[in-house]
């Protein structure tokens, strides 16, 4: 009867314990430099969001918190910033030294006691701090809920890791909730209104904060590169004696299709499946799929450290000098290009044949990944030929470093994925003289004259290219900065006049049946006063008394009107006139409100304000002057009503939702028309998502579209996003999907 040893830590390798607190200070230093990366996008998202939710009218007391928390948030976004890098770092200090009492090298500080929230019972803290864990709580389940396929996986590693028998999300330092606890953190360091906290954080929504998904995926890609199993292979004792591992083939069960150096290794394995039936993890991890790949040619343990055959190797380089075998494919025809897959070619030379299995199934697996180069539809042409010329080096690369197809961080891997992205944005009409495609050139020239057995090279390479790609975007960001100014003016003026039509649409139905707005005030207030009071609203979290005055001098111009059957209230509106007329005439003046349209109104509000002070009941509708101010009032009515409908509008179909996930750096096929089209980079999106811009790669040919005008585009076909993730990633899932659907078959036919 097998039995388990009693005992977590010692049923996992002792090399992956040993390793723990190092792979620790790893994952916290990933998810502290991923939040400082995308912390200025955060707070843009969830500002967005606070907006969208003041739209919905809440009570006055919560609208209030959420416009004060998205001021505060807009206006000191550095202070934020800075408390939440802090307040982030101490947290995960504090739940890593929970995880792992023995990782004492942490130098974690010590939280102030107003900043605990860990590492307390609820017996020893007051009420309020009671309060704040289940606010964070509270939130926190929204996130934990909708981060759990990502997190699941990262946390069945970090379990093996810290040597538990089983993982809970509770284990995991890096879950969701931490996030929240450090929002929190900051928000309350910052000291701005303890008011407004709790509304604020309940607007939190993963929907409209940071993306952690990505992060989570990395970290899992992380622990698996270094060897962490997905789930503890517990060592079996069998009653014949023969100690065996459990959850991995071990190396008397491995393949007899596996060479016999690869069955040796296989006792590492890492707790992945290990056969072509278990490839319903497809989708997951780019590490996962690799190995997948790798044991789709047959190799039954991923990434063996195997020396390189100097023969094979010998003859690569002779390769990559420009002799022997390349020479008989030079890159130039494009009416086969199909043709200068050189791995392909040369797997029926006799050097590869005598080479190992599995340089041999390497060279095919290369194959297959330029094929796929070869036929993206976003690499241009002739950027195809450049990039293909990397065929031999990369081999060679893949060859002394076997992590080639496991790790998206392999140097040769990453510099082949950084260009074929960045030729997508070079235009054939730009010449072999452009700037990009002059760079992209030099760096594979580089690549062929320098790269020989330190596959360094390829890392400094990519850091130059990189750079280059860095100065560029500061040239386009340079050329776009005023068009994106303007366009952000216009962006919070438009915004602007959307509250403001709900103000005045509210005090309009606010008034009562038998005292109903003067017909001629309605074109006025939705017109020029809208505009008035827009100005005001721009600088409200500035210097709130214009606003003020604007929604004052609205009441009063709408009271003024209506008939004064008290001779007090006669007396008070003549009182008020004066200073009423002041600020309307200096209010038009503001606005440049001249002519024939300020005459009329001035002269019907003089008209009214005389009945009003002469009669104690509205006046009949007995003239057509009357009749006139009547119609247009309806009008303006329903313009008014129309404007408010169509901001109200939500996303229609999936084009709309799409266009939601769209971020600055995409690349775009955009169709003017039928016959000419061109390559267009989004460089710019408006801080509430309402202008998105669009930019030749240098920065030139600007055009702003709206998020609805963007998703028609899309609906009818004339806007494409062009594919930017990993080609080599791209490469290796869509190789593994069609060998996912042959096994399919075959177990399909079998039955």
């Amino acid at each position: 009867m097998p039995t388990r040893s009693p005992s977590a830590p010692q049923a996992v390798a002792p090399a992956v314990l040993a390793e723990a607190p190092a792979q620790l200070r790893a994952l916290m230093g990933k998810m502290l430099a991923y939040c400082v990366v995308r912390e200025a996008d955060n707070l843009v998202a969830i500002r967005s969001h606070l907006f969208d939710l003041l739209d919905e009218m809440p009570s006055q007391a919560r609208a209030q918190n959420l416009r004060f928390g998205s001021a505060m948030l807009g206006k000191h976004a550095e202070i934020f910033h800075r408390a939440f890098q802090d307040a982030l770092q101490t947290t995960l200090e504090t739940q890593v030294r929970e995880a792992l009492p023995q990782a004492a090298g942490l130098q974690a500080r010590t939280l102030a006691q107003s900043d605990g929230l860990d590492g307390l019972t609820l017996s020893l803290i007051d009420v309020q701090e009671v309060e704040r864990i289940l606010l964070v709580d509270r939130v926190a389940q929204r996130f934990t809920a909708h981060y759990d396929a990502v997190v699941s996986p990262l946390t069945q590693r970090l379990g093996v890791l810290l040597g538990l028998d089983s993982a809970s999300l509770s284990n995991n330092p890096f879950r969701p909730d931490v996030f929240i606890q450090a929002f929190l953190l900051a928000w309350e360091k910052c000291d701005w209104d303890a008011q407004a906290t709790e509304d604020l954080m309940s607007a939190l929504e993963p929907a409209h904060c940071i993306d952690l998904a990505p992060l989570y995926v990395e970290m899992n890609a992380m622990l698996v590169s270094a060897g962490v199993p997905a789930q503890v292979a517990y060592r079996i004792k069998r009653s014949d004696g023969v100690v065996t591992s459990y959850g991995g083939l071990g190396a008397a069960s491995a393949p007899a299709s596996v060479p016999a150096p690869l069955a040796e290794g296989a006792a590492v394995n890492r707790g992945e499946p290990s056969s072509l039936g278990t490839l319903e993890s497809v989708g997951r991890s780019v590490a996962v799929q690799a190995r997948q790949f790798l044991q789709k040619l047959g190799f039954g343990a991923p990434a063996p450290l195997l020396p390189v055959d100097s023969a094979f190797m010998g003859y690569l380089g002779g390769l990559q000098a420009g002799t022997g075998e390349l020479a008989r494919y030079p890159m130039a025809d494009a009416r086969d290009l199909e043709q200068h897959n050189v791995l392909r070619h040369m797997r029926s030379r006799d050097e590869v044949r005598r080479a190992p299995e599995l340089d041999r199934g390497t060279v095919d697996a290369l194959a297959e990944i330029f094929d796929y180069v070869f036929a993206d539809q976003a690499i241009p042409l002739q950027m195809k030929f450049v990039i293909g010329r990397l065929q031999i080096p990369v081999l060679k690369a893949a060859m002394i470093d076997r992590d080639f197809f496991l790790s998206g961080d392999h140097p040769a891997r990453r510099l082949v994925d950084t260009l074929a992205s960045a030729s997508v944005a070079w235009a054939p009409e730009k010449g072999e003289n452009d700037p990009l495609y002059v760079q992209i050139e030099h760096t594979v020239q580089r690549v062929l004259t320098e790269f020989e057995d330190d596959i360094a090279v390829f890392s400094d390479l990519l850091r130059e290219f990189t750079e280059f790609l860095f100065e560029t975007e500061q040239q386009v960001q340079g050329r776009i900065a005023p068009v994106a100014s303007h366009e952000r003016v216009g962006e919070s003026y438009a915004q602007a006049l959307a509250h403001v039509d709900e103000v005045i649409h509210a005090r309009i139905k606010a008034l009562p049946p038998e005292l109903p707005l003067a017909p001629f005030l309605a074109p006025f207030l939705t017109t020029q006063w809208r505009e008035v009071m827009a100005r005001a609203w721009l600088e409200v979290e500035s210097d709130p008394a214009p606003w003020e005055s604007t929604l004052t001098a609205m009441d009063q111009l709408i009271w003024s009107t209506q008939p004064k059957i008290k001779s007090e209230d006669r007396r008070q509106l003549v009182a008020v006139l004066p200073d009423l007329v002041r600020k309307l005439n200096a209010a038009l003046d503001d606005i440049e409100c001249f002519g024939e349209v300020r005459e009329t109104f001035t002269r019907r509000l003089i008209a009214t304000h005389m009945l009003a002070i002469r009669m104690t009941q509205p006046a009949a509708l007995d003239s057509a002057s009357a009749a006139l101010d009547a119609s247009e009032g309806q009008q303006a009515m329903s313009e008014l009503d129309q404007r408010r409908a169509d901001k109200r509008i939500g996303a229609v179909d999936a084009f709309d939702d799409r266009v939601q996930t769209f971020t600055r750096g995409l690349w775009f096929d955009f169709t003017q028309d039928t016959s000419t089209q061109h390559r267009c980079l989004l460089s710019w999106v408006s801080p509430l998502r309402t202008r998105l811009l669009f930019t030749n790669r240098e920065g030139f040919d600007a055009f702003v579209r709206s998020e609805r005008e963007v998703a028609a585009l899309l609906r009818r076909g004339l806007l494409k996003v062009v594919d930017q993730e990993p080609i080599v990633s791209r490469a290796i899932g869509r190789i593994l999907s069609d060998v996912e659907v042959e096994v399919q078959k075959k177990t399909i036919g079998a039955r």
